[in-house]
């Protein structure tokens, strides 16, 4: 059977790192005030559960601590994903390995970020979560085992190639498992990445994700993006409603596209479980 796991980083809007501290600001928009927002991604989630349930599709979200906590004082979040998967995805959308910011946590501070996002998570939506994407995707192996350490099931922060048709979740040294992003050529032979932040940016169509999907025959298809990138983009800023009504048509071409060729949706935790994997 052909599978995919639509994934979902819920986070600050148009998050970006900023030089010198681990926390991520959001991109200034003009006539606002403060480092951080959280109206969009707030917006963007209600509406694409919203999407996901008028086509019975159970998705991952992968959500930020300080997001959570934030968005849930507006919405009851709990009954909003009940049925999803929840997953962690840090506190304050650290940059883990400072790679953008010049600040590399410490293995003693990743372990706080992630039991404390990991107790956000299992307060606000009373399930503790299994599975981990680091933001900017910026993973070392010292994180990797601390997840091991403190009983994650799973990470989503690395991308491998589709080969032969296939791409698979893979045991860790650490007994973790990964759960990669899938990347191969267009069809243009230009690299592909199964983020739809480019789509969102008006720099690729739902078509290159159907074909990316094509590929796929065998294994795990994770596909990602935000929940704000409906409503807002960095090129943009925020979205005119023609803007988001167009934004979420393209999603909804994607996701009914990948039904239409007979692929079937999981979650990660589940499609685990489900072949013995966890």
């Amino acid at each position: 059977m052909r599978l995919c796991a639509f994934t979902l980083d819920v986070d600050r809007d148009v998050n970006q790192a900023k030089k010198g501290q681990s926390e991520a600001v959001s991109q200034p928009l003009p006539g606002e005030t403060g480092e951080f927002r959280f109206s969009s991604s707030a917006r963007g989630l209600e509406m694409i559960i919203d999407l996901l349930d008028e086509l019975s599709i159970k998705a991952t979200f992968f959500l930020e601590g300080d997001t959570l906590r934030e968005i849930s004082k507006g919405m009851d979040v709990e009954d909003l994903l009940q049925g999803h998967e929840v997953a962690s995805h840090g506190v304050c959308h650290e940059d883990i390995t400072g790679e953008s910011t010049g600040i590399c946590l410490t293995g003693p501070k990743v372990a706080e970020v992630l039991e404390k996002s990991a107790s956000i998570i299992e307060d606000v939506c009373s399930v503790p979560p299994k599975g981990f994407r680091a933001p900017y995707l910026h993973i070392n192996n010292d994180t990797l085992a601390a997840l091991a350490k403190l009983g994650y099931l799973y990470d989503s922060s690395l991308t491998k190639e589709i080969v032969g048709g296939g791409i698979h979740p893979y045991r860790l040294d650490n007994g973790l498992w990964e759960v990669p992003l899938a990347s191969c050529p267009d069809i243009r032979g230009k690299r592909i990445v199964s983020y739809l932040w480019p789509m969102h940016e008006g720099k690729r169509g739902p078509a290159d994700y159907l074909h990316m999907g094509g590929q796929v025959k065998d294994g795990l298809f994770v596909l990602a993006t935000h929940s704000w990138h409906v409503v807002e983009t960095f090129g943009e800023g925020r979205l005119p409603e023609e803007r988001v009504r167009s934004s979420m048509a393209d999603l909804r071409s994607v996701l009914e596209g990948l039904l239409d060729q007979g692929m079937a949706f999981t979650t990660i935790k589940h499609h685990l479980e489900r072949h013995g994997e966890a």
